[in-house]
């Protein structure tokens, strides 16, 4: 009876060992040439979907704090910001890791989750903004501004930055040239200039009433910023001139880059503006309707349309190449606040001459062949798909 005890025992802690041992470790790579990520925005429910491409299924759901704001891609496309709404004092900056590698792709994971501020302004459109080679970050009701490495966002580094303090809290944006940095203040309806890099010493203040929207052109050296009633146009640190809107109630809050000129939008406008940065004018371009939304791959520009049309115009002199109708019905009434994001959004594939249209009020999102003018399918996320963000090797 001993002896059997004895066995029994044996085995027992055989089987709790076995239990235990090495496993082989297998390879996570996924079979993909593209990874397209989708912001979720649901009331009280936020997720990242991770779709590879081009078979387009769902390899990640990554939950994050109610009500995402932006989402952003780092240069290299290993890691995405997405920040949060501004409508609760738990502002939370996401770290994402895309599962970008050398050679192949792993599962997308939360890299961080970093709480520094409040009122998160993080990039333009889907890129992050960049500051003289290092990430640039605005916490702008605290009126900082973080600089960082793309490597202090890895999941196994300490997240360390640079905090540069700024003149009050504010709207911000910047640009580069050869003269210094420009800063913008919404709120003060100023452009300050930093000769020595953002912060520090200033050689120079212009008024610029609700500054929204700024590009700046190489060949010329010149910098251009859309003021509430005219486009300012700066030139080695001195005012170049000031070109009136020509569209009466229409405004320029943001600009898109084409071939040798400037494709300036807002939301509710009808018509694009270009802006010829050489010879300083600014065209109407009418749409033909109402515009929601836009990208350009710099050879080719994308409008959203709010009865659901996107239209593709070649980005010189903005002239209609394509029109596709990819949502049957016009999108909901819809005012986006910085509370959260709500409207839809745009991914571009040049090189497969595909863009990707989210449709937060249908849960999809169309894949549209360009070339030939057509929806090709629709993706099925679920959910208020809205902001986008295409990963390429």
């Amino acid at each position: 009876m001993f002896r059997r005890a004895l066995s029994v025992l044996f085995l027992t802690l055989v089987s709790l060992g076995l239990t235990h041992r090495a496993v082989p470790e297998v390879p996570e790579a996924y079979s993909s040439e593209a990874r397209l990520f989708a912001l979720d925005n649901r009331p009280q429910h936020a997720r990242l979907l991770a779709l590879d491409l081009p078979g387009g299924q769902v390899v990640a759901e990554l939950s994050l704090p109610p009500r995402g704001m932006s989402l952003v891609a780092t240069p290299s496309g290993r890691y995405l910001l997405v920040s949060r709404g501004r409508d609760t004092d738990r502002q939370w900056l996401t770290v994402v890791w895309t599962g970008k590698e050398e050679g192949r792709w792993s599962r997308p994971v939360i890299a961080k989750s970093l709480l520094l501020g409040r009122g998160w302004n993080i990039g333009h459109g889907s890129e992050a903004y960049t500051h003289g080679g290092r990430l640039l970050a605005f916490a702008e009701r605290d009126a900082v501004a973080f600089l960082f490495s793309e490597e202090s966002l890895a999941p196994e580094a300490a997240f360390q930055a640079e905090r540069v303090r700024l003149p009050n809290p504010d709207h911000y944006h910047v640009v580069e040239a050869p003269e210094g940095t420009y800063l913008t203040l919404l709120a003060r309806g100023q452009v300050v200039l930093y000769p020595k890099g953002l912060g520090g010493e200033e050689a120079g203040r212009f008024p610029c009433p609700v500054e929204h929207g700024e590009a700046f052109h190489p060949e010329t050296g010149r910098s251009f910023f859309a003021c509430a009633r005219d486009v300012l146009v700066l030139e080695g640190g001195k005012e170049r001139a000031r070109l009136a809107y020509p569209v009466a109630g229409e405004r320029i809050g943001a600009f898109l880059k084409g071939e040798g000129a400037f494709f300036g939008y807002s939301d509710g406008v009808k018509h694009l503006q270009r802006l010829d940065p050489t010879t300083l004018s600014l065209t109407p371009i009418p749409l033909g309707g109402v515009f929601i939304r836009g990208k350009s791959d710099g050879k080719r520009l994308y409008t959203l349309l709010t009865d659901g049309r996107l239209q593709v115009q070649e980005a010189r002199n903005g002239n209609l190449l394509k029109e596709v109708r990819v949502a049957a019905k016009p999108f909901p009434e819809m005012d986006e606040d910085t509370g959260g994001a709500i409207y839809p959004d745009m991914a571009l594939w040049p090189e497969r001459g595909l863009a990707y249209v989210s449709l937060p009020h249908l849960g999809l999102v169309a894949e549209v062949d360009v070339e030939r003018g057509r929806v090709a399918r629709y993706l099925r996320t679920g959910g208020s798909p809205t902001r986008l963000v295409l990963v390429r090797p």
